[in-house]
């Protein structure tokens, strides 16, 4: 009965996953085919800046995901494949899919053995469970408290009642996670890096531990803040995944428009950071064609918004959000992203999660100044958050021309990096407008929905809420539709999203982009990891 129960729940979510796979498939493979060679130094720059934080109880950026994504050993995993292929889940340190109980809220897990940390020490049931204690600790302040909330036990650590999550315990080799409710999406969580085996002796900094021992295909050999990240073959690793180069070595912080040059001629093999400027894009499309060679676009499962504060001063009327998505010109903001940049869009799920249920609720075409003016009425003084990269800068500038044409006065306050979000993050803060975007955790309509949406992860600090929305029935729905799996869930989200932007518009969406990578000649096994939304670094070699 249980197998049975288990092969149901299990393909119900990997239906989900392969639904989606399918959906964001092109016409052209991203992936270049793989050669024997293996071995040498890959050389990457990181023209964005510097990670944030290696650590995989605290890491939430795109960059710092890559590095885990190679790091990282986990229950669950994607291959690495480029899509659909990768969007699929497979189990990783898993024997398999785990034995699920009737009732849909325990679930067992039976570690392979084998696996070793760098350091030597074995993966053990109890390294898994390390990790949603330490995910727990209120000290560490980490953003996964809000995909493993249905835990039980996960709230009394949080509220420091307790110091080891009861609902995850280890024997051996077995590991059970039981919940408080049925979670159509649990497999996909324990994909992401938060649930990276640990050792149980790893310390709970809430500064992040830097250079954590690993039990994936890599270790963080090295970090100097600011200049330079080092991964090594974990000399202890003898799974499948593929290992292409023995050492990555990734700079941080170089020029971006210098970097491209670089790759050009071979000096990095690639920029895992900012990429090519968009000005860019189409050139390289000329010189070397899309999804050929070293030129590769590839849909992502991302939408870029703007986030109206409900919580605080003009955007808790709804008929000024209505008309701020009614003010933008969404046209000229996908234009910012570039040749191939991404599609126009009035919904936060991109389509493949809208189970159909996708359309324009607000002008796709371009602006309606008129109707966002008549909505908008008396809008006073707006404050709007933006970044100062490139397309930080134009988003905001043209986010300021169309509000003030709708009758607003903003004032733009620009942040470097990502402290955006640690800002903006903070209950309480100041902005009415903030420019934002969201790349999905993983390819669920759950994950933008209950992070972006959902009133009752709004704490204190760390919030990925920036709305600060908090509406009982979207919260309820949200609740109620992830009781489901397959079509059925995809179809309820979308519904909900059409519903949510139509009568709250708690923010206004305008892009769901592509990702754009450019490599050198001198390496080959470019991949595209739909995971992080960008290249896989392990299958990169040299030629």
């Amino acid at each position: 009965m249980r197998k049975k129960l288990l092969g149901s729940v299990g393909m119900c979510v990997l239906g989900a996953a392969m639904l989606v796979a399918a959906v964001l498939a092109g016409p052209a493979s991203s992936s270049t085919s793989r050669q024997a060679k293996t071995g040498g130094t890959l050389n990457v720059a990181h023209s964005a800046g510097d990670f944030d934080n290696l650590d995989p109880a605290i890491a939430y950026v795109q960059d710092d995901w890559m590095v885990e994504y190679v790091t990282c050993l986990k229950l669950m995993n994607t291959p690495d494949k480029g899509p659909p292929a990768g969007s699929n889940l497979i189990p990783d340190a898993a024997a398999g899919f785990p034995v699920v109980a009737k009732n849909g809220k325990t679930y067992t897990f039976t570690i392979k053995p084998g696996f070793k940390f760098n350091t030597g020490e074995a993966v053990t049931a109890a390294t898994f469970k390390a990790a949603f204690d330490r995910d727990s600790d209120p000290a560490m302040n980490s953003p996964v408290t809000a995909f493993i909330d249905d835990v039980v036990g996960v709230k009394a650590v949080l509220d420091k009642k307790a110091k080891s999550v009861s609902g995850v315990t280890a024997s051996g080799m077995k590991l059970t996670i039981r919940l408080t409710h049925p979670d159509g999406g649990l497999l996909n969580k324990l994909a992401l890096p938060f649930f990276c085996a640990i050792p149980v002796s790893l310390p709970h900094d809430p500064n992040g531990i830097q250079t954590p021992p690993s039990a994936g295909p890599y270790y963080i050999a090295s970090r100097t803040v600011n200049r330079q990240v080092v991964l090594k073959k974990n000399p202890n690793y003898h799974g499948p995944r593929p290992r292409g180069t023995d050492t990555i070595v990734i700079t941080t912080n170089t020029d971006q428009q210098q970097t491209v040059l670089q790759v050009r001629n071979g000096t990095y093999a690639y920029d895992m950071g900012a990429g090519p400027p968009p000005a860019d894009y189409a050139g390289l499309a000329k010189d070397f064609g899309v999804n050929k060679s070293r030129f590769f676009v590839n849909q992502q499962l991302t939408t870029w918004y703007l986030a109206l504060n409900t919580s605080r001063g003009p955007m808790t009327n709804v008929k000024l959000r209505q008309a701020t998505n009614y003010a933008i010109d969404r046209p000229s903001l996908t234009r910012l992203f570039g040749y191939l940049g991404g599609k126009r869009t009035t919904q936060l799920l991109p389509a493949a999660l809208a189970g159909g249920n996708y359309k324009a609720v607000y002008p796709i075409r371009g602006a309606d100044p008129r109707k966002a003016k008549q909505l908008a009425g008396n809008c006073g003084n707006l404050e709007l958050w933006t970044t100062t990269s490139a397309n930080g800068s134009a988003v905001g500038q043209l986010a300021k021309f169309e509000l003030t044409q709708a009758g607003c006065n903003v004032t733009i306050k620009p942040f470097q990096g990502s402290s955006i979000y640690t800002a903006a993050g903070t209950k309480g803060a100041s902005f009415d407008v903030m420019r934002s975007g969201w790349i999905a955790d993983y390819p669920d309509p759950y994950d933008f929905y209950h992070l972006l949406l959902d009133g009752t992860t709004i704490v204190a600090s760390n919030n990925t809420n920036f709305s600060y929305f908090d509406n009982p029935s979207v919260n309820a729905a949200i609740a109620t539709d992830n009781l489901l799996t397959g079509a059925a869930r995809l179809k309820a989200y979308g519904a909900l999203d059409l519903s949510t932007m139509s009568k709250y518009a708690p923010i206004a969406p305008y892009t769901n982009s592509n990702n754009h990578d450019f490599i050198s000649g001198k390496v080959g096994g470019y991949t595209y990891a739909p995971f992080v939304g960008a290249a896989d670094l392990a299958t990169f070699f040299l030629k």
